[in-house]
């Protein structure tokens, strides 16, 4: 079985993912069911990406790498939905931007240490 708390990008994406439910749990009941929780589901889906791509041979991650980005920026975009929305502040959003950009500098680490095995 692989390891993936070692993984500093995993560890990211962890707080990322406790913060995203510290942020969530407090929207209206408008925004709970729909908005909170597809928040909820691309932080895990993010989660569940970083181990699945740490099992692999390293030839074999790149796919996975632009998934991880991809699901990384859609967190980006649902949190600026939350933003303009007025669900969360502008500073909480610059807190969470921070986390997902940490993420990003440890994708690019990964995948140029990847290239060089």
């Amino acid at each position: 079985m692989a390891r993936y708390e070692h993984i500093k990008i995993f560890q990211c994406a962890y707080l990322l993912t406790l913060e995203v439910y510290k942020t969530t749990k407090n929207f209206s009941k408008e925004y709970k069911y729909t908005l909170a929780e597809k928040l909820k589901n691309i932080a895990h889906e993010l989660l569940d990406l970083i181990m699945q791509t740490n099992t692999l041979p390293d030839k074999e991650k790149s796919k996975l790498f632009l998934l991880i980005d991809f699901k990384k920026e859609n967190l980006r975009i649902y949190l600026r939905i939350a933003c303009d929305l007025k669900i969360i502040s502008g500073g909480r959003l610059g807190e969470l931007n921070t986390k997902i950009e940490e993420i990003g500098r440890q994708l690019g680490g990964w995948q140029k240490w990847t290239a060089k095995s």
